[in-house]
């Protein structure tokens, strides 16, 4: 007999060792709460509103989002070797955002988000500051090649 079982099917070993979870279920728990987490059911796991760490996130829902139809880090995207997961996404407008908190952090992340754009052409995505405006990226390449 298998200690390890799936807490939800006790068919499966569990792949989701946090939530006591086998791959499929985890799929059905996501795809179910549209990735947030049920307390009471997982109590050691936080919903995913909870997880936010990073203030400037923060402060762009607080002044972009004025609907509740968006959700914290909905996917993991993988390509060439590296994975990525977009910020939010906007149910409503069906859109990934990524924030871009620092221009620093832009400046660190920029060839990834263009290599997702390159393998995921179909998808909608943007750059957003904190304050919730559009980043604009063609802007900050002309003032970057300029100050060289």
């Amino acid at each position: 007999m298998e200690k390890n079982l799936c807490i939800e099917c006790n068919k499966r070993p569990v792949y989701i060792k946090k939530r006591g979870l086998c791959p499929l279920c985890y799929g059905r728990l996501r795809k179910k709460n549209k990735s947030l987490i049920n307390p009471e059911k997982h109590k050691y796991c936080k919903p995913t509103e909870e997880k936010m760490v990073h203030e400037r996130e923060m402060e762009f829902v607080r002044n972009f989002f004025i609907h509740n139809n968006w959700i914290y880090q909905p996917a993991n995207f993988k390509f060439n070797g590296q994975s990525y997961a977009p910020d939010f996404y906007d149910i409503e407008t069906n859109m990934f955002i990524e924030v871009a908190g620092t221009r620093q952090a832009y400046h660190k992340n920029k060839e990834k988000y263009k290599t997702f754009r390159e393998y995921y052409p179909k998808i909608n995505f943007e750059i957003r500051l904190p304050d919730g405006s559009l980043f604009d990226e063609d802007s900050y390449y002309k003032g970057w090649n300029n100050q060289k």
